[in-house]
């Protein structure tokens, strides 16, 4: 269960990596709901949807954040160029003693639906694990449901929010245990 919590974490912090506009001009998401459905060899088959209402200051502050890591300059953009169907980049972070390194290709709009391939190297290997290839849809839902507002998200339908500083979302202890018992179903 750690290792399915890590890995979601990190394809997270990934994905926001990757839609971060400060350190290149990348095309804004526009605000609203956003529908991320994320798979990946180490998840068996299952698919991780997360839901996301932004408007322009939380998708930035989430944008920054995903690239500073938890406040401690954690992530780094080494490389980044447009190609004709989107972006392609190469970013490396740490996460306690390992370095993850990751190309990420990009195609798609950004305003209504893109797609997101990742293939990530960890070093040292993390619990065992030495590369993970992830894939990330990601498609505009329309306005933000009336539950939401810019900041919060949903993991497999279960709302995580309000966010908290720097456009983190922050979860209750029972919102936490609620996920923990959802994942560890999932693993199963």
């Amino acid at each position: 269960m750690k290792s399915c919590v890590l890995v979601c974490g990190t394809a997270l912090s990934l994905l926001s990596g990757a839609i971060c506009a400060q350190n290149f001009d990348m095309p804004k998401r526009k605000p609203g709901q956003w529908e991320i459905k994320m798979e990946s060899a180490m998840m068996r088959g299952m698919v991780t949807t997360m839901e996301q209402c932004i408007d322009e200051k939380t998708d930035a502050e989430l944008q920054k954040q995903s690239m500073q890591g938890q406040g401690k300059n954690d992530c780094k953009l080494t490389s980044s160029k447009k190609t004709a169907s989107g972006w392609e980049f190469d970013t490396v972070c740490k996460q306690e003693q390992t370095t993850m390194t990751a190309h990420s290709v990009m195609s798609g709009d950004f305003q209504s639906a893109y797609q997101m391939d990742n293939t990530t190297t960890f070093t040292p290997p993390l619990q065992g694990m030495k590369e993970m290839k992830s894939t990330m849809k990601v498609r505009y839902l329309g306005a933000c449901k009336a539950d939401m507002k810019p900041g919060d998200m949903t993991v497999n339908g279960m709302k995580i929010g309000p966010a908290g500083a720097a456009g983190q979302p922050k979860m209750s202890p029972e919102e936490m245990k609620k996920m923990m018992e959802a994942m560890q179903k999932m693993k199963q």
